[in-house]
């Protein structure tokens, strides 16, 4: 590859024409990544390079950031230099230069605007650090960039926050809908917020075992049914808790789960349906301070191992209530869930764990519902 020569730089100087340096930039450059380059010619090349990324003419800058996108290195400076400026010269150094540290691919993607981001995004090789300052920087469309960017390497914890912030876009959900790995607990929240179409393309996945598509269609099934007790009447609940138990759906997990949502109308008919006691006697022992939650909690059938984390529930369901104001369902959700958390200790570490994730889940959901 021919060398910078004096004449390049002395046409630079004559010809300010947009034509000629552009073909300079193109040059410098091609000169710049030559693996043998004499000292003199580096230092000579790196001069012009910093004169170039400050042209008025943004071809110029365009050319030259198109050139140096598979540069191994790059001028101090130069690349962040670059990757400020308008979109059409920052765009092919941000999604291909290997220039960039992860501590200058987060700066720029706090101070830069959505096409820099999904830029970043769309990398070959993209940190969870990186990843985590995309999902809380960046809109939808970055978000579906960097769910559908296999390079990602998002951690779980990663993936349910962009679910819980970008979730409910289609471009989102269809393209965590085709990523090879997803975690279970995001597959239940994007199960319950996607359309009909993206649902049955989830039940497709490669990874989709029966067992799983049958947990996604029964949690989805359960967020229906305790999301709309909530707002119902007494006699309405009744009839639920009445069919929910003669078709074999009223499980210990919904009753608790009622508990943990501040449903009582429903805890309180499920346990008494589960306990084959009438509603009011059930209430009666619920309530007895002596002793009686314990018995109808027994005579339920219900996990014994989490009754501690039932009565904790219930103490917080009676001393709280939604009140209306912004984020009530996230505030008694924190509550609910450190109170409980307190008393699962010496639970079944199964059980336990599948309550608080299923808690979780179904209260994070509901109240992305309720602000709908």
């Amino acid at each position: 590859m021919a060398e910078l020569s004096k004449e390049d730089i002395e046409r630079l100087a004559a010809d300010p024409s947009a034509a000629a340096r552009v073909a300079t930039a193109q040059k410098v450059a091609q000169t710049w990544k030559a693996a043998t380059l004499t000292e003199s010619v580096r230092a000579e090349a790196e001069k012009l390079l910093r004169v170039l990324a400050k042209d008025a003419i943004a071809t110029v800058r365009q050319a030259l950031s198109d050139h140096l996108k598979d540069a191994s290195q790059l001028p101090d400076g130069m690349a962040m230099l670059l990757a400020k400026d308008i979109d059409a010269v920052a765009l092919p150094l941000l999604v291909e230069s290997r220039a960039f540290t992860d501590e200058d691919l987060i700066e720029i993607v706090a101070s830069q605007g959505p096409a820099k981001q999904a830029a970043i995004a769309s990398r070959a090789d993209v940190s969870d650090a990186v990843a985590v300052k995309l999902v809380e920087h960046g809109d939808a469309n970055v978000a579906a960039t960097l769910a559908g960017n296999e390079g990602a390497r998002m951690s779980d914890s990663t993936v349910e926050r962009l679910v819980d912030r970008h979730g409910k876009a289609a471009p989102v959900q269809e393209k965590l809908a085709a990523r090879k790995r997803v975690p279970l607990r995001v597959l239940e929240k994007l199960y319950n917020l996607a359309s009909e179409r993206i649902r049955e393309q989830l039940l497709e996945r490669p990874d989709m075992t029966s067992e799983m598509a049958t947990e996604l269609a029964m949690h989805a099934r359960e967020i229906a049914t305790v999301g709309s007790s909530l707002t119902s009447q007494e006699d309405d609940v009744a009839r639920l808790a009445a069919h929910l138990h003669t078709t074999g759906r009223l499980d210990p997990g919904l009753v608790i789960r009622a508990l943990c949502m501040g449903d009582l109308f429903l805890f309180e008919h499920g346990l008494a349906r589960r306990a084959n006691v009438p509603v009011e006697r059930a209430r009666q022992l619920i309530y007895d301070p002596v002793g009686g939650l314990k018995y109808v909690y027994e005579r339920a059938y219900m996990p014994l191992d989490l009754y501690p984390a039932v009565r904790a529930a219930l103490e917080v369901a009676q001393e709280t209530s939604y009140d209306g104001g912004p984020s009530d369902r996230e505030r008694y959700r924190r509550r609910m869930i450190e109170r409980v958390l307190t008393k699962v200790e010496d639970a079944d570490p199964g059980t336990a764990d599948y309550l608080l994730a299923r808690l979780s889940t179904l209260t994070q959901t509901l109240a992305q519902q309720s602000v709908a």
